[in-house]
């Protein structure tokens, strides 16, 4: 998985205009579809700061996945399905993408977001990477915990010590070593860099060739 990016959220379809695909849906001249949408965003914007003075009214959860599109240069619309659908389901409002056309873009129906996925297949690429965003914002705590649990001498912490070591490459598993050499043939005509590459970049002494060397579950369990 490539590490995710806020500038790939960069618009870069100049040629999609919502308001001309609502104004062709809706047989609708193209200055009355730029009205409804500016009415509709305006009411979708305003509904956050109702919810922000205290207010009553519901607040989507993807409201900042939609600034950040925003900012990026999307149109309001497709900005606001992209947020909406690379949101959670459970608990995700609206509850159907029939209420989003309807309630908050302004469109008379959802045939307009299908238009524009079938069009445009960055829009369904970008909705994947903004599902994938909390993988890397919290890549840091994650790492944190398990250098702190693999720090621990409690015999609970083996798992994490063993996934920390073959991270680093201090440790392989003697199962990859066995299908590695299955897959190589004979070691004796093997480079040393292949012996790397099969043993976990590096984790095979390049002088004796000697998958021995290698730690193994025994080793950890014997250095608790």
């Amino acid at each position: 998985m490539n590490k995710f990016d806020e500038m790939q959220l960069r618009f870069d379809l100049p040629e999609l205009d919502d308001a001309a695909e609502d104004a062709q849906e809706g047989a609708i001249s193209y200055e009355e579809a730029r009205r409804r949408s500016e009415a509709a965003r305006l009411a979708f914007e305003h509904l956050q700061l109702e919810t922000r003075l205290g207010g009553e009214v519901r607040s989507p959860g993807w409201f900042g996945d939609y600034l950040k599109l925003i900012e990026q240069g999307w149109p309001w619309r497709v900005a606001c399905y992209i947020a909406w659908a690379a949101s959670p389901k459970i608990g995700r409002w609206p509850a159907t993408i029939k209420e989003l056309a309807e309630s908050v873009l302004g469109l008379a129906s959802t045939r307009v977001i299908y238009v524009w996925r079938r069009k445009y297949a960055t829009i369904d690429q970008v909705v994947a990477m903004m599902q994938a965003a909390p993988l890397w914002e919290h890549r840091r705590d994650v790492l944190d915990a398990l250098v702190e649990m693999a720090r621990s001498p409690d015999y609970k912490a083996f798992n994490d010590r063993k996934l920390f070591l073959e991270m680093t490459g201090d440790y392989v598993p003697r199962s990859k070593l066995d299908i590695g050499k299955s897959a190589a043939g004979d070691e004796q005509e093997m480079s040393d860099e292949e012996l790397r590459r099969i043993s976990g970049q590096g984790s095979v002494n390049s002088e004796q060739n000697n998958p021995s060397d290698v730690t193994s579950d025994e080793d950890l369990k014997d250095a608790e």
